[in-house]
């Protein structure tokens, strides 16, 4: 019959006796089968048969000497929590509560048989940490809030030492991947972690693989955003795997370092440039009930995982390498030579281009004149000069002379159309009243710089995610391209420089904005480097700080004639009550307002109501009144 023996630590005794034994007597045990008790000693060769149930009671130090044993000879292992067993613990999740441990030990059934995870031929149970995984092997202990702050404190202070690696990692495949990162953690029990399992989409026990996280940041804004999902919350935050991070699930990996590096199995540090990480199959015997079976096909095992899509390959690595990280992220040309061939077709004076800014402005202008919101809402959405105005803030962006004139003659082209076509169609149309329609779109305000921008900041983030490209008809109608400019054409077939000026600083207002938002957002998502950039952004600024000054002149009489309103509204001078109130600028302004009385009013009733408009307003006004009787 097997034995079914308690291996404990010497200083353990009192343990054994008063907790463990009593919790392993009566029907706990198989029948017949009788408990044998054997205190460690490091230096005693242990010789039991094959099958032996072993239930050991060990400090981390023993058991990293005793499992490999374990596994050459087949012994059956138990874990019960010992208060230096903590690797061992995290790796194979036990409880710990020792009256849980031991329920949770079935002695009759078929054991359970697990991979182990090695590193340099060393034995790993929890988590092995490469180079400088910045808090990345944080996500596999447990950390008070109050460790996680003083964690985080830590390692921002040390951003600006924070310089990229090269690696060469060689899969069991042959699989070769070169890249740049700050460190990896390899883990074998996937499931062990929830962060593992927030990043992973199958995070499966002992499927003949291990996990390897490869982090690596492309700015210091990346790696702040890492630093506060691990440190601050506990990486809750992270879900699915993000963009600073890789992920690789192989068998055997060999990492391969441009120079020593430091690697951590389980807490013990070690140094080489050379790490052989393996999984070796169905390597260790655990009690059933310890672990979870899992059922590994064989399509599983033979099937390696990539996703190292996000991480730097190429120049990108290069730059990483040689120059310290930098705050924000720098696309390299290969990353974005979509994107650039993309604004380089837009950029063109097309047939369709022209053809569709035909269409707009007359759409457009049909629905100014005919005073139809949802008609001048299909000629945004069907304008296409967004598209060169995104090239042409790409341009002004890199200093790429070539994308700024061909982007800048496609708008000039298109500009000069719509104010055509708007002029010889005001022409034809025998209408001379503005109306609601074209009233919007002759008093900018720094309201329109604001949509402007915004609307920039989408154009160029939709242009470069190709996820959120739906999105631009959305930015169109925000934005409003074309109706200003059929506005300022009504204004030259009008011959009314007033109506001109306006619609056409509306435009020039929506260019401004765009351009200048457009170049700052791709900056920021790293398709040029502050020092290419700065020219073309200060021109930018320059000009859109001109363009403010009569935005914010118009910006102010708003704000003045609103407060009229709000002040004289629902007034009540004489028994007339004040309702409708709407101001025109003018020198005195025209106070237009609906007085709604139950008696007649004389032209004294209506000057001295006047007086206590002006006395409420505190300055001079012209007043227009119509007189509603109210009965």
């Amino acid at each position: 019959m097997l034995q079914l023996i308690l291996l404990y630590d010497a200083a353990c005794e009192a343990r054994v006796q008063e907790k463990i034994l009593p919790l392993l007597s009566g029907d706990k045990l198989p029948s017949g089968k009788q408990l044998i008790l054997q205190v460690w000693q490091k230096t005693e060769a242990l010789s039991w048969p094959e099958g032996t149930q072993v239930i050991t009671l060990l400090a981390d130090t023993a058991l990293y000497q005793f499992i490999p044993q374990a596994i050459a000879q087949g012994w059956v292992l138990g874990l019960l929590p010992h208060p230096e067993m903590q690797e061992v613990a995290k790796g194979f999740k036990v409880p710990s509560n020792l009256e849980k441990a031991i329920a949770q030990l079935n002695f009759n059934a078929e054991p359970v048989v697990v991979d182990q995870l090695y590193c340099n031929d060393q034995p790993v149970f929890n988590a092995v940490s490469i180079g400088d995984p910045f808090g990345l092997r944080a996500a596999y202990r447990s950390e008070s809030l109050v460790s996680r702050w003083r964690r985080f404190r830590r390692l921002v202070a040390g951003l600006n030492k924070v310089r990229l690696r090269a690696f060469v990692l060689t899969t069991d495949k042959e699989k070769v991947f070169e890249t740049a990162a700050l460190g990896m953690v390899a883990v074998d029990r996937g499931d062990a972690s929830a962060f593992t399992r927030r990043v992973i989409d199958e995070a499966v026990a002992d499927d003949r693989q291990f996990n390897l996280l490869i982090l690596s940041p492309r700015s210091m804004l990346q790696a702040l955003r890492f630093l506060f999902a691990s440190a601050m919350l506990g990486f809750l935050s992270v879900n699915r795997l993000p963009k600073y991070l890789g992920l690789i699930k192989s068998s055997s990996v060999k990492v391969e370092a441009s120079q020593p590096v430091t690697y951590v199995i389980d807490g013990k540090r070690f140094k080489s440039d050379t790490i052989h990480l393996r999984v070796e199959a169905a390597a260790l015997r655990l009690f059933n009930g310890l672990v979870e079976a899992t059922e590994v096909t064989q399509k599983n095992t033979l099937k390696e995982v990539f996703k190292v899509q996000s991480l730097p390959t190429g120049e990108a690595r290069r730059e990483l390498i040689a120059y310290p990280l930098p705050w924000i992220h720098h696309a390299s040309t290969d990353e974005f030579k979509d994107l650039f061939l993309v604004l380089k077709e837009n950029a063109k004076s097309s047939e369709a281009y022209l053809t569709l800014m035909v269409l707009a402005t007359l759409l457009a202008l049909t629905g100014l004149f005919a005073d139809s919101a949802p008609v001048i809402i299909g000629a945004m959405i069907l304008a296409p000069l967004m598209s060169p105005i995104i090239s042409f803030a790409m341009g002004v962006l890199r200093q790429d002379d070539q994308l700024i004139i061909e982007s800048g003659r496609s708008l000039l082209l298109g500009i000069g159309l719509a104010l055509t076509c708007a002029t010889l169609m005001t022409w034809l149309i025998p209408l001379w009243s503005i109306n609601d329609q074209i009233a919007a779109r002759l008093s900018p305000t720094l309201l329109d710089l604001g949509v402007a921008i915004i609307s920039g900041v989408a154009g160029a983030y939709a242009h470069s995610r190709a996820e959120v490209a739906k999105s631009l008809a959305g930015v169109a109608i925000a934005v409003a391209l074309v109706p200003p400019l059929a506005v300022a054409g009504i204004g030259i077939g009008w011959f009314d420089w007033a109506v001109f000026w306006g619609a056409f600083l509306l435009f020039l207002t929506n260019l401004a904005g765009i351009v200048l938002a457009a170049a700052l957002t791709f900056m920021v998502l790293g398709f040029s480097p502050f020092k290419l950039a700065r020219r073309g952004l200060i021109v930018s600024l320059v000009v859109v700080v001109l363009i403010s000054i009569p935005l914010a002149s118009s910006f102010i009489r708003m704000v003045d004639e609103h407060g009229m309103i709000s002040s004289l509204e629902g007034q009540v001078f004489y028994n007339a009550q004040l309702q409708g109130v709407r101001v025109q600028p003018g020198s005195p302004p025209l106070i237009s307002v609906r007085l709604l009385a139950e008696e007649p009013l004389s032209l004294i009733e209506i000057d001295l109501i006047k007086v206590k408009i002006e006395q409420t307003l505190q300055q001079s006004i012209r007043l227009e009144a119509a007189l509603i009787l109210v009965r």
